[in-house]
């Protein structure tokens, strides 16, 4: 449906129409006809509305206020309505309209003020359109953190411009794109803002496409390189300006000056009327004669609500309506440059955030995939992918891949594309061939690592693990699964790895299981090595290592272990005999056949070395007791059941003789041994009888010859048994082997049938063999439990599962017995289940992680790596060593510096340098992962400084060495920047040191501002890298503590200036400069600037006068890049230029304020003065210059350039010449600062610095009427009201003002948004911002708003006796008063709150709001003894425990005590009062008021200028007119400590003011003074033992201590001691001969009380004449 025709009606002139119109869209929002969704864009009819109260008949005011409050909780219209000015237009009416519909205002502000929904968002810029056609329902885009920058509209100039670089970029020659980049880099974007390449979104495109030109190689590699360049410089830009919109001191909600909806759009008679909220006097007092507001720019009407209210108009219209009415009007005069542009179609083709970046990762990962010799395109794109994936996750969310929308599912795609292509760049890396030269396999590895990471941090930012396995390609899945078994990597980044490992567990969980299995064989593998070099460890840690070893034997294969383990298990840790039986028994029972091997003969031959019989000729009997570990009937039953009879035959002839060893041992054997072995063997008899008795009975014998010593008893049982074996032997042998099988059934048969026929059962009885039969098979079957007892297993065994009576299948085997028995132990009941090993070997990611980790294992890291013959499986090749090489950190940096400092050539050291970067570049791209070793760390430990100080200490004589030295400082740059980045400041740091020194004794510097200029290529690339390199260095010495770096930080910066000016200098005309060195240049001395005392060492100039060069030099810069170009020019080109040079101006302001302390340097800074040298004809600007840089369209240069006037007018003739400087504009100097200050679209940082500018203003003498006007020199401000004539000046024009420009009015409105704790803002960009951040950028900008409003007060009470009677009266000293005491109460909750240890940052917030209430209680009572007495100190007592904590809130308070007190003895009296008693657990005083405290903090120890303490004794001298505060003094021995204090060094007191200065010893006489003036104390003084004798030393000298000295002698008390002291009578006498008028009379006035009314001086008055006679 059409509604524009509809709406259009709203505002026409005819009552009815309007009123049918408004109607008929009510009724059909009502019955569902249109949705408020369909008409949030038309933004008309928002103004419309609005202006439905502009008309004379305003009718259904409520059902249009209804209306609005309806639309404003639609997110978009109440976007829409504050962008039309909705905000101010209804706060104005509101006043004017009945109560109830004020509420209804109310509402609807409130929605305004509603912080948006952002998270997901409605609607984003490129979707919106003309609503010509029928609604279409779409998904919303969830994913986009932010989406576009503000519009930004070009001139003419600007559009021409980035036209032609366009065109020059798609141009078929090479050297003209190459030029085209450099200009690209250096100039275009320094000087336009990054957000203009995405809103005109051509050269971006046209630099992806250079990406994809040629193949990588020679000039096309070159040209990558330019376009990389250009493109890594343009995401640093906009992750700079993301940061800037974000942050909440630069907020602001002005437009664009050009925008569309900007007033710019209207001709220059329109413009010349309008006005923002601020308005001047005149104006106002004609909108006052209307019952309702006024609409700015329609005379006797209000603001019209459409967003196109003009700049802040002037308040002081004098000039001609052609003349510009404010700064800003400076901005019309180019105008006409602006052209026409369809604004609304270039919108739609701009570029998100987010389409950028995608774009911009999407064609420049295929450059990944680079050989050896593309390594420095390689290092651009991973240089260039290390800003972009911080720049995606600013833009997107992780709700990109459930974003259903067509944004986000075009960003799904493309990021799922450039994710499958990074799997493959990772294949190609990884998967290289072998025979390739060694310098391309090293430089494939370091691909692949920084591919790798690279990878896993944008897996990290934009996707998570949860999601990742119905979002990532197939070809990264494998990629990451081989990165998981990449064993060099995880060692380095362990972190790194574990994420990847995250990632597989989600995308492939059977990679997973094989990569943990890869991962438990590599641990075993190195349990096996640490077993075998870490003998010494504790038993328990070896146990568990020879457990693991054990687990890994299936892929080591090192069979030494075995030997190793039993080493150690007999002769280093016995106490492991009966722990390690359980591993040794898994040795003997391993299914390998190798380990099992190995393990019987290791165990044999120690038997042989324990048992043999060479042992007999060492006469050592203890040896034996190394077969201890085998005397365990479950060691021999494994030998004897399974050794014996194992199919190997090296296994089973070694089980025989490890058992006929021990048989046969006797004799070498102990007792004890011989006893303990018996034991063992008794058990496992049977089994050796079963094996022995049907192969060989050799074994038996021996078993029964042993017996022939035992006891008897022992001996008739083994030889029963003995017998018992033969006859069951016998028994079974008996029985036919085909007739076992009917044996049992026969006998089941015939019981029965016994037990069924009586007659059978006596017929039977009569067959004696029968009968004989049965008995034989009883007792063979009795005989066989009675034989296999201690073998066999029923319930009494650990393992329940089994049946009640089972035998070794052995057994059950080898004999055939007379009943069915169950069987058990098939096979070794300790053999272990092998972990498949075969898998893990055949597969070549897994079986080289596999072999990297042995290896590593093996030689105890990378560094001992040698080769050895293992098993083949295991040994490395060549190119896995040369990974592990240039994976290992110390290896890969030493080999480069080596190669560097033996290089022959400008290639290898290149080779070299490229190598270095990407290892620094990779340890930055890892960030937040934190490597096992840092470059910086590891390049530390090498001779580095060495291989690069010869390259830097030669000029370069050719164009090959100025590439050489551009890849060294490019080195150095990064090196010095990641150092500052990662490391806290370091007190020693060699580094710096090391550059600093090298850089400082230079005979010819290598700066910016060489004399000679070569006009090429590489010597611009080194000029940027030189200037990008001092900015680190500039950086890192603000941080550093190294003290040699300090002392050598002075000569660096004063050479780097000269350097700097030098180039600056370059040209004699300033048409001429040279834009892409002039940029750099000024770039350069930003950052020098920026350090206090940069100026103070340069040998040659004195500091003054190189500040003089710098402000010449500078403000050359701005008369021809802004004031010859029309001053606010709208044009972007040079906008670079001129804010690095405003900044520059106010780094050197502030430096010039700190060098002429006492020289008026004002004029200096006139622009008229240096442009009248070149042309006769130049008026005089003076700082005109810079009073259009105060609205310029960049709010950076607002910011800097108000900055300046604050530091200008710091001192008088710095107000003077800015007052003088605006005469010609209407408004004046403060009418413009108003305007700025009360511009509540402005941001919170401009206005502050336009509150600066007013602040300054304010201290000089104002005057107060029209009389004391005709006799000052400071005439400002003055105001001129052209209807009647009447001029005022100084106050009275400055309260007109004020008036006018509604400005309590303002304050009042942003002290109430910052009391409901919210702001009225909405940030367009940050379309995806957390609700979190913007209420802390709220509350920001609420605290920035007030303490401009407070410190504005602050002035506004200090200066007018008037405004601090009312604001008294109004209760701000009372609400100041009772606001601390509720403070003092959250700060005593806080202390007590239980469980909490710390409440430092809580106090800290606290401790800010008692800060700001006493500043404004001081201004308060400044100079007013009126409302002095409103004021009650004990609030102040009772915050004092916490005042001592926090010395800033301490000193504002102080110098409210000294405000308070001075000239005011009731307010002196008050500080003795005794205060509440002091909170238990608190630092606080011991004493009971405020003056005790105050001393305290006096007499304590405390750095020498302690403002603290100085303030201290200031407050103590305001208290010295009290009676009850000298009391005090005295009471407390105050006094006893003067004495004591330490005095200046020899020379010091001569050399030292007559004023004594702010030392400790210069308050004390300060003090002194206040206090000898008066009688009660004077004696006091004297009587302090040593204070005569120290004041008359310091007299001569100080001129407090002759002032003391002369009112001590007033005292009738102390005449005599003064007089017998002979070194204070010549101090007195000398005063008579002094050269100064005051001290002669000082000297008399003293002499002269001495002898009043005393008689004794009068009778001794020769002593006196001779003492003056002769001193």
């Amino acid at each position: 449906m059409d509604l524009s025709a509809l709406i259009k009606k709203i505002g026409h002139s005819l009552v009815e129409i309007r009123v049918r119109a408004l109607k008929s869209i009510i009724c059909k929002l009502d019955h569902s006809l249109i949705s408020v969704s369909d008409i949030v864009q038309e933004k008309m009819l928002f103004v419309y509305l609005l202006e439905w109260f502009n008309f004379p008949e305003v009718p259904m005011q409520e059902e249009v206020l209804e209306l609005l409050t309806t639309l404003s909780k639609h997110p978009s219209a109440a976007q829409m309505l504050r962008d039309v000015g909705a905000v101010d237009f209804l706060t104005q009416l509101s006043p004017n309209v009945e109560p109830r519909l004020q509420a209804v205002i109310s509402g609807t502000l409130d929605q305004l003020f509603q912080l948006p929904e952002l998270l997901p968002c409605k609607t984003i810029v490129y979707s919106r359109g003309p609503l010509d056609t029928a609604p279409t329902v779409h998904e919303s885009v969830k994913c986009l953190k932010f989406s576009v920058f503000p519009w930004l509209t070009l001139t003419n100039t600007d559009r021409h411009i980035l036209s032609s670089n366009e065109s020059s970029l798609r141009s078929n020659n090479p050297h003209l794109v190459r030029t085209t980049c450099d200009l690209l880099c250096d100039v275009i974007m320094q000087d336009f803002p990054p957000e203009i390449f995405l809103q005109r979104p051509n050269i971006v495109k046209s630099l992806l496409s250079l990406l994809r030109v040629g193949s990588g190689k020679g000039e096309a590699s070159y040209l990558h390189m330019q376009a990389l360049s250009c493109l890594r410089q343009l995401c640093t830009g906009l992750r700079r300006k993301l940061r800037f919109y974000q942050d909440p001191g630069f907020y602001s909600t002005k437009q664009d000056p050009v925008s569309q909806n900007s007033s710019f759009s209207y001709s220059q008679e329109v413009r010349g009327t309008q006005r923002s909220q601020d308005s001047s006097p005149r104006e106002e007092s004609r909108e006052e004669c209307s019952p309702r507001p006024s609409v700015v720019g329609r005379t006797g009407q209000r603001a019209r609500g459409d967003g196109q209210d003009g700049d802040a108009a002037s308040n002081r219209s004098q000039a001609p309506r052609q003349t510009p009415q404010s700064p800003t009007d400076v901005a019309h005069l180019d105008l006409p440059e602006l052209g026409v542009e369809d604004d609304l179609e270039l919108q739609l083709q701009q570029l998100t955030v987010a389409q950028f970046t995608v774009a911009t990762m999407e064609h420049a990962v295929p450059l990944l995939k680079t050989g050896r010799k593309g390594s420095h395109v390689f290092h651009c794109v991973l240089e260039l992918l290390c800003n972009a994936v911080l720049l995606l996750g600013d833009s997107v969310c992780e709700l990109v891949w459930d974003d259903r929308s067509l944004v986000g599912m075009e960003l799904k795609e493309k990021l799922q594309a450039f994710m499958g292509l990074l799997g493959d760049i990772l294949s190609y890396h990884q998967s290289y061939a072998a025979d390739i030269p060694a310098s391309s396999q090293v430089h494939h590895r370091i691909a692949y690592t920084g591919t790798a990471i690279f990878t896993i941090k944008l897996l990290q930012t934009i996707l998570p693990p949860e999601k990742a396995s119905d979002n990532l390609p197939e070809s990264i899945a494998t990629a990451i699964f081989h990165l998981c078994l990449d064993t060099s990597l995880g060692t380095l980044l362990p972190s790194v790895k574990e994420a990847a490992v995250a990632y597989l567990e989600q995308v492939n969980p059977d990679s997973h299981d094989l990569y943990r299995q890869v991962n438990r064989a590599a641990l075993w593998m190195e349990s096996t090595c640490n077993f075998i070099k870490e003998g010494e460890k504790n038993w328990l840690e070896l146990l568990e290592l020879a457990d693991q070893a054990i687990h890994g034997l299936p892929f080591h294969h090192h069979l030494p272990i075995i030997n190793e383990f039993t080493f150690c298990t007999v002769f280093k840790y016995p106490l492991l005999q009966t722990e390690s039986q359980k591993l040794l028994l898994k040795l003997l029972s391993h299914p390998l056949l190798p380990v099992k091997t190995e393990t019987y003969t290791c165990t044999l031959n120690l038997v042989k070395d324990c048992l043999g019989i060479q042992n007999v000729s060492r006469q050592n009997p203890g040896a034996c007791g190394g077969v201890n570990f085998l005397l365990h009937y479950r060691v021999l039953y494994e030998i004897s059941t399974f050794g014996l009879q194992d199919s190997a035959e090296k296994v089973n002839v070694a089980a025989k003789d490890i058992l006929l060893y021990l048989l046969k041992g006797r004799l070498m054997m102990t007792a004890s041994t011989w006893d303990r072995f018996n034991e063992a063997l008794y058990p496992v008899m049977p089994i050796l009888q079963v094996l022995c008795s049907f192969d060989s009975d050799e074994i038996l014998h021996i078993c029964m010859s042993e017996t022939e010593h035992e006891d008897t008893e022992r001996k008739c049982v083994r030889f029963y048994v003995f017998s018992l074996q033969l006859n069951t032997k016998c028994v079974c042998c008996c029985s036919p082997q085909s007739m076992d099988c009917l044996l049992e059934p026969c006998i089941c048969i015939l019981r029965k049938l016994v037990y069924a026929d009586p007659s059978l059962r006596h017929n039977l009885a009569q067959h004696n063999l029968l009968l004989l039969t049965l008995l034989r098979v009883h007792v063979a079957a009795r005989s066989y439990f009675i034989l296999f007892c201690h073998i066999r297993s029923d319930k009494s065994s650990a393992d329940v599962t089994l049946t009640p009576f089972s035998l070794p299948l052995t057994v059950i085997r080898r004999y055939n017995i007379p009943f069915q028995a169950a069987s058990h132990h098939a096979v070794s009941p300790y053999c272990c289940i092998l972990p498949s090993s075969s898998g893990l070997l055949t597969l070549a990611p897994a079986r080289q992680a596999l072999q990297v980790a042995w290896n590593i294992a093996w030689h105890s890291g990378i560094d001992n790596l040698l080769e050895e013959f293992f098993h083949p499986n295991l040994k490395l090749s060549e190119a896995q060593i040369l990974s592990l090489k240039a994976m290992h950190l110390h290896a890969a940096l030493r080999d480069c510096i080596q190669a560097i400092v033996t290089a022959a050539g400008h290639n290898s050291v290149t080779s070299a340098l490229s190598k270095l970067s990407l290892y620094l570049l990779i340890d930055r791209l890892a960030t937040p992962h934190i490597p096992i070793h840092r470059c910086r760390e590891t390049l530390q430990s090498l001779s580095w400084h060495t291989a690069m100080t010869r390259f830097l200490q030669v000029r370069p004589a050719c164009v090959e060495d100025e590439r050489l030295l551009v890849g060294i400082v490019a080195f150095l740059n990064a090196y010095f920047r990641q150092t500052h980045t990662e490391s806290a400041s370091d007190p020693e740091d060699k580094d710096l040191c090391w550059i600093l020194e090298l850089l400082v004794n230079q005979t010819s510097s290598q700066g910016p501002g060489e004399s000679e200029e070569l006009k090429n290529h590489v010597n611009q690339r080194l000029q940027r890298e030189l200037t990008g390199f001092f900015k680190t260095l500039l950086l890192c010495l603000a941080h550093t503590t190294d003290r040699l770096c300090l002392a050598l930080a002075g000569p660096f910066k004063s050479q780097l200036a000269v350097c700097l000016l030098r180039s600056l200098r370059v040209s004699d005309a300033p048409r001429f400069y040279g834009l892409p060195s002039l940029e750099r240049t000024l770039q350069g001395m930003v950052s020098l600037t920026a350090q206090p005392g940069w100026s103070s060492y340069c040998p040659d100039l004195e500091p003054i006068s190189l500040c003089s060069k710098y402000l010449s030099g500078l403000l050359e810069v701005i008369s021809s890049f802004y004031v010859e170009w029309g001053g606010n020019s709208m044009s972007f080109m040079g906008k670079g230029v001129t804010k690095n040079a405003v900044i520059c101006l106010l780094h050197l302001s502030y430096e010039m304020l700190a060098e002429n302390k006492e020289k008026d340097f004002i004029s200096q800074w006139s622009l008229g003065n240096e442009a009248a040298t070149e042309e006769t004809t130049a008026t005089h600007l003076g700082l005109a210059w810079l009073i259009p840089l105060w609205v310029d369209r960049d709010q950076e240069v607002r910011f800097a350039s108000l900055g300046l006037g604050g530091a200008l007018s710091s001192v008088p003739s710095g107000c003077q010449a800015l007052c003088a400087s605006c005469q010609n504009i209407s408004g004046g100097l403060w009418g413009t600062l108003l305007n700025i200050l009360l511009d509540q679209q402005e941001s919170s940082m401009v206005r502050r610095e336009a509150a600066f500018i007013l602040q300054n203003l304010l201290v000089m003498p104002m005057p107060a009427n029209a009389e004391e006007a005709k006799d000052s020199h400071w005439q400002h401000p003055c105001v001129h009201d052209e209807v009647s004539g009447i001029s005022l000046v100084g106050l009275p024009a400055l309260q007109a003002l004020l008036y006018h420009c509604q400005y309590f009015q303002h304050v009042a409105l942003s002290a109430s948004i910052c009391y409901r704790g919210r702001y009225t803002f909405h940030r367009q960009p940050c379309v995806g911002a957390s609700s979190d951040a913007i209420s802390q950028d709220s509350d920001s900008l609420c605290k920035l708003d007030s303490c401009i409003s407070s410190r504005a007060l602050m002035t506004l009470l200090s200066c007018s006796p008037t405004a601090q009677k009312h604001a008294a009266k109004a209760g701000l000293i009372d609400s100041c008063v009772e606001q601390m005491k509720q403070t003092h109460s959250q700060l005593l909750l806080e202390s007590v709150r239980p469980g909490k240890v710390s409440h430092r940052k809580k106090d800290e917030g606290y401790l800010k709001e008692v800060k700001l209430s006493v500043e404004i209680l001081r201004s308060a009572l400044y100079c007013n003894d009126e409302c002095k007495v409103s004021l009650c100190v004990l609030a102040l007592y009772a915050l004092w425990p916490w005042l001592l904590l926090d010395d800033t809130t301490m000193e504002a308070v102080l110098e409210l005590l000294c405000v308070y007190t001075a000239n005011c003895t009731t307010a002196c009296s008050s500080l003795c009062t005794s205060g509440p008693g002091v909170p238990p657990g608190m630092k606080g005083t011991s004493s009971s008021s405020l003056m005790h405290a105050v001393m305290k903090l006096a007499s304590g120890v405390a750095p020498d200028n302690s403002p603290v303490q100085r303030l201290a004794f200031y407050l103590l001298a305001n208290l010295a007119i009290s009676r009850d505060c000298r009391g005090l003094l005295q009471k407390n021995n105050f006094l006893q400590a003067f004495p004591s204090v330490p005095m200046p060094k020899a020379g010091g007191a001569k050399a030292a003011s007559l004023g004594g200065g702010g030392t400790l010893l210069g308050l004390w006489l300060r003090l002194l003074v206040s206090l000898s003036s008066a009688e009660d104390i004077q004696l006091s003084i004297l009587r302090v033992t040593g204070a005569l004798e120290l004041l008359a030393d310091l007299a001569p000298h100080r001129r407090h201590a002759l002032l003391t000295l002369h009112n001590l002698c007033f005292c009738p008390a102390n005449k005599p001691p003064i007089i017998a002291n002979d070194k204070a009578m010549k101090v007195l006498l000398s005063c008579l001969e002094s050269k100064e008028l005051e001290t002669r009379c000082i000297g008399a006035s003293a002499l002269w009380a001495l002898l009043h009314n005393n008689q004794r001086v009068r009778k001794d008055k020769h002593t006196l004449t001779q003492m003056y006679m002769h001193p």
